[in-house]
């Protein structure tokens, strides 16, 4: 009798530090490959420019902390004094659907996942160097100076976890953001196909 039960669907993990260009890249690259992108969960208070970049859904710290009681997400991460987390469901639900879903977090849960997740396909994007980073957060203009410096060190320290965790299949370097999707998207299909990464 044939096994009509479906494969479940891949999870795509993007990670990279602050001003690298993970956002712009996530939304092109599930719109190009037809991925299910999960909204995080966060306990950062909704900047005026927000829905320009990655839509979060904002609550207070009682109700993030309820939701991490009750085992309600894949990962979670304090980043910048502030909690994110990704939900379970429908994160789960997709995956069991056989749709191909995409995360983009932080290296804290990025770890957490591989830890649940040992298939997952996790990339972490680079950026060209140190000044083109620090160039990219100061032209997103919505940080002090102080908190540029901040997000800087914390970058620097990201890459240092990312390199050391040898917990990523792949890094990507985003010199050129088309060139970026389509090597991310190229690793997509390798880990799709028989035998993949």
């Amino acid at each position: 009798m044939a096994n009509n039960a479906k494969a479940p669907g891949t999870l795509i993990v993007l990670v990279g530090p602050s001003g690298v260009g993970k956002s712009t890249i996530s939304r092109r690259l599930a719109e190009k490959m037809h991925l299910m992108y999960i909204i995080s969960t966060t306990t950062r208070a909704r900047l005026p420019k927000e829905d320009e970049g990655k839509t979060y859904e904002h609550v207070d710290q009682d109700v993030f902390f309820r939701r991490l009681e009750h085992g309600e997400f894949l990962e979670y991460a304090k980043v910048f004094d502030e909690y994110y987390g990704t939900p379970k469901h429908p994160t789960l639900d997709y995956l069991a659907s056989g749709q191909d879903v995409l995360l983009e977090i932080d290296v804290q849960g990025a770890l957490q996942v591989r830890f649940q997740y040992p298939n997952a396909l996790m990339i972490f994007i680079m950026p060209p160097d140190e000044a083109t980073l620090l160039t990219r957060l100061r032209d997103r203009g919505r940080d002090t100076d102080d908190a540029i410096e901040k997000r800087f060190r914390g970058a620097k320290r990201e890459i240092w976890m990312a390199k050391g965790s040898r917990a990523f299949d792949d890094m990507v370097i985003n010199d050129d953001i088309d060139r970026a999707v389509a090597e991310i998207a190229n690793l997509v299909r390798q880990k799709k196909s028989p035998g993949g990464i």
